[in-house]
Formats: structure tokens, sequence, C-alpha cells
């Protein structure tokens, strides 16, 4: 990332923050009447991708029934617990769980701990501008935030519409698998194990308009992967258990522990090597095809009895825009 800088008229490299910790590292804050909440990354492109944030909030808070017109949301849980209500069923999150809500899908939620915080990534909609401009109404207007009418008409310039007077709390408890969206510790929509891998896609494109898919890894000591090819989009990952080391063109070597959150810009050649056994790793913003590429090599792998040659993976990956260049395990490079 680089700037013009007028007085030297020369461009000045800016660098971009690639590891980021939640508890330390915050650009932004924005207080609501609900508690606090952290933005640690703003939003990328006219699309908004990539804007992550946390919400803080005590027991007892509400967020009322609502929807959105446009964009999706999706939660991470990671501490305490929250009622939640979508699209009309009802169910608890806790920490390890997620959530994604699509355009138009009714949510509300009660927390029910002290110190809540969600971890929270949307696409499509300029989520944390919303709520400075809240701020701006609290600071500069303040009658206006008291003005239900005003605010109303507020939440449906910003695409929000409130199902007034829902009687979420009595909504009866569902199974979380009948919820719209969550999947749970340990859930996936589909597996697949490789060498030293285990491959968990949370959310699949369809249900993120086509855009992305949403993925976790469970990964070996010593499993490394290296991304070499032009890929146009930045990619954002968390670390939840364990430990990777993260190599990042014009960076160096960098460490990141539980917890930290992995921005790679885009174009730029970068690897994550898992530092511990059962290491887990989400990616939330893969824009190739992986599902449909993992697939077709479980499906030639069994028809081929497992005897795919370095020809067969150099074209698949080509042919699916996998930016991925090679993947070892301790050194020794491996086929998938």
């Amino acid at each position: 990332m680089v700037k013009f800088n007028k007085k030297s008229g020369q461009y000045e490299k800016i660098r971009e923050d690639i590891i980021i910790d939640p508890k330390t590292r915050m650009l932004d804050i924005a207080a609501d009447e609900n508690g606090v909440g952290h933005l640690f990354l703003s939003g990328i492109g006219i699309g908004h991708n990539l804007e992550m944030s946390d919400y803080c909030v005590n027991k007892g808070d509400i967020v009322p029934y609502h929807c959105h017109k446009y964009g999706y949301e999706l939660f991470v849980m990671i501490s305490g617990s929250v009622n939640m209500i979508v699209g009309g069923k009802r169910t608890t999150a806790e920490p390890g769980d997620m959530i994604l809500l699509r355009p138009h899908m009714p949510h509300a939620f009660e927390y029910r701990e002290d110190d809540t915080v969600w971890h929270e990534v949307v696409h499509g909609m300029a989520l944390w501008e919303e709520g400075k401009a809240m701020d701006r109404i609290i600071n500069n207007c303040p009658e206006n935030f008291n003005d239900h009418s005003f605010m109303q008409e507020f939440f449906a310039h910003e695409g929000r519409q409130d199902y007034l007077g829902y009687p979420f709390l009595d909504v009866k408890e569902a199974a979380p698998a009948d919820v719209p969206g969550f999947s749970g510790r340990g859930m996936s929509y589909k597996k697949f194990v490789l060498p030293g891998i285990e491959c968990r896609l949370k959310y699949p494109r369809w249900q993120l308009g086509g855009v992305k898919e949403i993925w976790e890894f469970v990964l070996g000591k010593g499993v490394k992967f290296e991304w070499g090819r032009p890929y146009g989009s930045h990619e954002l990952f968390a670390v939840r258990e364990g430990s990777v080391s993260v190599g990042v063109q014009g960076y160096g070597e960098m460490t990141a522990k539980p917890g930290d959150i992995i921005r790679i810009p885009d174009f730029t050649e970068h690897s994550i090597t898992a530092l511990e056994r059962g290491t887990v790793l989400q990616d939330f913003n893969v824009q190739f095809d992986l599902l449909m590429l993992l697939d077709e090599i479980e499906t030639a792998r069994g028809k081929l009895h497992g005897n795919l040659n370095i020809s067969f993976y150099e074209e698949i990956l080509s042919r699916f825009g996998c930016p991925l260049t090679s993947l070892s395990i301790d050194g020794e490079k491996r086929y998938i």
C-alpha cells in the first residue's frame, strides 16, 4: 500500500497491519446503549468486504428483532453466551459457534452474561458506518436519538427493518441445527481429510450470494501453505487454537497466537505454517471454488486409487484459480 508524498514527489510505502491482537489493537471505537464495539478492519472496496469488528455487551442487553435488506453478517462467538432468534427459531450461541445472517433474515439477541463478545465479519454492508452515524446523532442531536419515529426512519435509510412488538423472548427453543445459518463448534457443511489437514466447509458459496466460501482448517504441526499466484483479494484468517508462523512478502516472519487475526494484502506472496499439532485456522474470504476443487480431487483419488501425478494438481489448481503454489509437511513437499 502506497501514498504519494507531495513534498518529496515520491510514492511512500504504508505498512499494513498483518497480525492483529483484538485485545490490544483497535482502529476505532463506537459506543451505544448496549455496550462498546471495536473495529479491527475497515471494509474493503465498494462491496465492503472483510469489515471486521467485535461487539462487547453485558447480561440482559437486547437487540430487537429486525432484518437488513442487503449484506451478510457473520457472528463468531468469542466469550459469554447469547439467546438468539433467527427466522423465528430460538437457540443459544456459545464460544466457537458461528451464525451467518443473510439479507432479509430476521434476527434478535438477548445476552446472557456480562462481557459477552462477538466477532462480526460483514460483506456488502457498511455496518460500522451505521454505528458511527448513530454516534453522531447521540453527540450532535440527542433529542433525535430519543425520537422513535426519527430512529425508525434512520434505520430504514440504512436498510434495516425492525419488527416492533415481536415477542421473541417467548419463542420456544429449537435444535441448533434447525436454526438458519447456525454452525456450531466443530460443525461443517462438508469435511475433507487430507495428509496433515482437516478441511471443514463452514459456509458454502450459495449461502453467501455466490461471492465466497468460509472454511476452517485443523492442521498438524509443520504443515505449511505457500501462496504465490496473483490473488486479487485480501485474505482474512483467525487463529482459534494453536499458533502459526506467517511470512508475507515485504514483511518477514511473524507469529500469530490464539485469538489473533491475520490480514493478508491482495497480490502479495505469503505463507502460513502450523507451529503446533491441532492448530485451528479459520478463513473468512475464500473467493475461489475450493469446495468444487476438493470434490474433484476426492473423486479422482477414488477412481485412480490415489495415483495422481503433479501435472493433475497443477492443472486443477490453475483451473479453479487457487493461489496455493505449495503444500509441505515438516519441509517435505506434498501433494493434496
